[in-house]
């Protein structure tokens, strides 16, 4: 029998040198595909007008002391291991109705809402009340005792987007339910917008020396008089129209040490060019119509869709009437070990070659170990 075991060896000897590494929980690197992998987080969109219904359907089925947080989970069909929409972000809908509240918890994932529909509902993160309505962006920081009440008169829905995923890779997950149903309330209602809401002016007095922005409420009516102020001036991003991110008024930085967030605006008409960059993003239309081309599909979205658009991917988007986007990723976790990396399309004009429409996909098998079906938690 011969005795080279190296690449070069004959086959009876590699197999049998092949299963000794692996015995020990081993494997030739050779034997891999390299550093490259394909990502499994397929372009996709949510239909709203899918999930309202439902949304309303589990209200009346589910109480909100069984469920705890009422939430669809906006699920991508090329991740097959989990329920998520990228590889590390979540995406999900939430509903409150009135006088409902979801009880405090806390966790090492951070969480954001972005306010879809209703009034007079409120999400109370470390002993502040902030109330909520359409277009806000809410910030719930990492391990942060929250909780959400609805003291108006009509259902409250919102986005959640949080980095769950990703904090599960690291193994860093923890989580923590509050002993009462509401953590208290020990400051005045919105005082973080009245401290920290003067956007460039900060208060001197006040120390904040943690990773994320202690503006807990970006106000919709605010980002959207920014953006119309300077479209008069500038057609913004070639990319992406008027882009602003949503940030830290402290330090500059993301407004979330694990996600950055994104408002834009895209005048009617507007058709903006082909680019593409490390991260997933996941979009959701705020106001307005129109469509992405995302590797060479069409994705037609209205008013309060949600689709991703996965990282390394070409995407680019027209408006066919004034639209607003809200965007968030993983790219703050991206740039800041020096990952980040983006390309602009130079053929065609910037724009991409169009290969077929949108179709939604069958509902794929998930991995063993992965839970099809969870009643809600029991409690005595």
């Amino acid at each position: 029998m011969a005795t080279d075991t190296g690449p070069g060896g004959k086959m009876e000897d590699l197999d049998l040198f092949y299963e000794q590494v692996k015995q020990v929980h081993g494997r030739g690197l050779w034997q891999t595909e390299g550093t490259a992998k394909k990502t499994a987080t397929l372009p996709y969109i949510w239909k709203y007008q899918d999930f309202r219904p439902l949304l309303f359907k589990a209200a009346a089925m589910v109480p909100i002391e069984l469920a705890e947080r009422r939430v669809l989970v906006m699920a991508n069909p090329g991740i097959t291991s989990d329920w998520q929409a990228t590889s590390t972000l979540l995406a999900n809908l939430q509903i409150i109705l009135p006088g409902e509240v979801a009880r405090s918890h806390r966790h090492s994932a951070s969480a954001l809402r972005l306010v879809i529909e209703g009034t007079g509902a409120y999400t109370a993160v470390d002993g502040e009340k902030s109330f909520m309505e359409p277009g806000d962006f809410v910030t719930t920081p990492n391990w942060t005792w929250h909780d959400h009440g609805n003291d108006g008169d009509q259902a409250m829905i919102w986005l959640d987007g949080l980095d769950v995923p990703l904090v599960q890779a690291t193994e860093a997950m923890f989580y923590e339910v509050y002993g009462a149903e509401q953590y208290p309330i020990v400051n005045p209602d919105d005082m973080s917008i009245r401290l920290y809401g003067g956007g460039a002016l900060k208060p001197t007095w006040v120390k904040h020396n943690q990773y994320f922005s202690p503006l807990l409420n970006y106000k919709f009516a605010k980002t959207y008089e920014t953006l119309k102020a300077m479209a008069e001036q500038t057609d913004g991003s070639p990319h992406d129209g008027i882009s602003v991110e949503y940030t830290n008024p402290m330090t500059g930085g993301p407004a979330l040490a694990t996600m950055s967030c994104f408002a834009s605006l895209m005048a009617p008409g507007l058709h903006t060019k082909a680019h593409r960059h490390t991260g997933g993003t996941i979009y959701h239309v705020i106001k307005g119509k129109g469509h992405s081309v995302i590797n060479g599909k069409v994705f037609r979205w209205d008013e309060k869709d949600t689709f991703v658009v996965p990282s390394w991917h070409w995407h680019e988007h027209h408006a066919e009437s004034e639209a607003v986007f809200f965007s968030y990723s993983d790219s703050a976790v991206i740039t800041s070990v020096g990952l980040y990396r983006e390309e602009a399309l130079e053929e065609n004009n910037g724009h991409q070659k169009i290969e077929g429409n949108f179709e939604p996909l069958p509902v794929p098998e998930r991995a063993a170990g992965v839970q099809q079906r969870r009643e809600p938690p029991k409690r005595d």
